[in-house]
């Protein structure tokens, strides 16, 4: 078995099959320009032709567009792309020449002109009177971004967005084909620049100096550079009182004294400038799109081509879902009928689910319970995504065997009764009697856990509808006697008034009561209530 290097030039051969399978292991690959590679303690050593070279092992790199926020506003403003300009949000009607706002981004005739970033405004216009200030348009800086997404996605798929203006890409899985390619790498409003390193921190802090674009750079290069902190810490005053002005003069103190004197902190950037950290890449990944549709040539009338065609999209689906390790949540689905009008449902599932024939179920249960007054002439599907969950059950709770069947006899009930007329009734905050509102039956939405204290030891047996009577009454008001409803007589004895009311704040639904708890001559007690303006009505007997 014979290995021979990609490069017909290089004329070196693997004689022994046993030493390409080792190199193999030690995860080579063949060198593009002279033969064999391996890695070996973040190195790359190239062998082929004769020949034995080591230089650093390149993994990453930085993707910077200069003057990205200009470059989103010129984008609309053609007439002003060949005179000075700046970004800066200033309120409308102010003096410009007396804004002292730092200027956010500048173009190339600005600089032209001796202004630069974080110029105040009313010092730019002195300089520059012709300078023309424009608000930011964050609209397009993001299709400014996406492009140049887009466009590193070409070079690898594994890139961290590391601000608005600037990615990090990580080229370890990148062929050397797809790594030169960088420079290739165009945008119409702009230049883009990239900038090659062993870490991805030192590869952002090189791409925005001018002298290091479009090669690689070193723990060495970053020396020559201007001394620059993390944000978020404020002692940049303090170094350069001690006199240090590039990052050579921060990276050649001691570690330990750098420690001891300015924090933790310090000895983190002192070790990523020397290139001995390399983080991971927080990794771009777009929202996935489940969403799926299907129109008909022929409006469908029958439940059994619709589930037909759900099938068919859950097969997809499910599969769609295994690869990327979620579970569907909750499905929104939508007809589209031959009248023109557009019929949306959304089943939210008891558990996660992930199978087609789990997921096919509850879609059986609305296309057999749904109503439509016309053919449907096309169908949308799509999904809510969750990790999955899987836990053991608690032995100490109750909870259902079998939660899709209850989510189908919902469903069902749902069908006959109407939407928002099945659930759990729980009592409300306020003092409104008999108020109550639904909570979802299938225990989607959390239960508020309360302590339940009756406001009176003897039972109440409310009427329901309460009985409206007429009552004698004195002024006040003040009940005497019962004249009509299922209990008349004289009122022997009485405890009262006790005033509700609620949602004052509101005209529309504001309420009033007045309430008594009165005895008959029979000896028998029972609850009056009295509804402004002139209602009176029994609301219960206690038992």
């Amino acid at each position: 078995m014979f290995r021979r290097c990609r490069v017909l030039r290089c004329g070196y051969r693997w004689r022994h099959a046993w030493i390409w399978r080792i190199l193999s292991c030690l995860g080579g690959n063949w060198c593009n320009e002279c033969g064999w590679s391996w890695s070996v303690e973040g190195e790359v050593r190239e062998w082929g032709a004769g020949c034995f070279t080591t230089h650093p092992r390149i993994m990453f790199a930085a993707l910077y567009l200069p003057d990205l926020s200009v470059l989103a506003v010129l984008r609309r403003r053609e007439d002003a792309r060949v005179r000075p300009c700046a970004v800066l949000e200033v309120v409308q009607g102010a003096v410009l020449e007396k804004v002292k706002l730092p200027l956010l981004a500048v173009n190339e005739w600005a600089r032209g002109a001796g202004i630069d970033v974080g110029w105040p405004l009313n010092r730019a216009l002195v300089r520059c009177p012709d300078l023309l200030v424009l608000p930011p348009d964050p609209a397009g800086e993001a299709e400014l971004l996406q492009e140049m997404i887009g466009l590193a996605e070409c070079i690898t798929p594994d890139l961290e967005v590391a601000g608005r203006d600037t990615l990090l890409l990580d080229l370890s899985r990148a062929s050397s084909k797809q790594a030169s390619g960088l420079g290739s790498l165009e945008m119409l409003e702009g230049e883009l620049c990239h900038v090659k390193a062993a870490t991805p921190d030192l590869a952002w802090l090189a791409v925005r100096h001018a002298a290091c674009h479009g090669r690689y750079v070193s723990a060495e290069d970053i020396q020559a550079l201007p001394l620059e902190l993390p944000s978020g810490v404020g002692v940049l005053g303090v170094l350069e009182d001690w006199g240090l002005r590039t990052m050579g003069d921060f990276m050649a103190l001691a570690r330990q004294d750098l420690m001891e004197r300015l924090g933790r902190w310090a000895g983190e950037w002192h070790d990523l400038l020397h290139g001995k950290r390399c983080r991971l890449l927080r990794l771009h990944r777009p929202p996935e799109n489940m969403a799926q549709s299907v129109d008909f040539e022929d409006g469908i009338a029958l439940v059994e081509p619709l589930v037909f065609t759900f099938r068919r999209l859950l097969h997809a689906l499910s599969a769609r879902l295994m690869a990327r390790h979620v579970a569907v949540k909750s499905m929104k689905i939508g007809f589209r009928l031959e009248s023109g009008v557009c019929l949306e449902r959304v089943i939210r599932l008891p558990e996660p689910r992930v199978g087609e024939v789990e997921l096919l179920r509850p879609v059986e249960v609305l296309l057999e319970t749904v109503k439509l007054k016309s053919p449907v002439s096309g169908l949308s599907l799509d999904v809510e995504t969750m990790p999955p969950t899987a836990a053991q059950r608690d032995w100490f709770v109750r909870q259902l065997p079998r939660p899709e069947r209850w989510s189908d006899t919902l469903a069902r009930l749902d069908a006959l009764l109407g939407p928002g007329r099945t659930g759990i009734p729980v009592p409300s905050s306020g003092h409104r009697p008999d108020d109550f509102h639904m909570r979802s039956g299938d225990g989607s939405d959390a239960l508020e856990e309360g302590d339940f204290v009756p406001n009176c030891p003897v039972p109440l047996r409310r009427f329901r509808p309460p009985h409206e009577i007429a009552v004698a009454f004195a002024p006040g008001p003040r009940p005497l006697a019962l004249l009509s409803g299922p209990y008349r007589g004289e009122i022997v004895a009485c405890r009262g008034p006790f005033k509700h009311s609620g949602d004052w704040w509101d005209a529309t639904v504001a309420w009033k009561r007045l309430e008594w708890d009165l005895c008959l001559g029979g000896q028998c007690l029972l609850r009056l209530a009295f509804l402004p303006p002139d209602r009176w009505c029994l609301e219960g007997i206690y038992a």
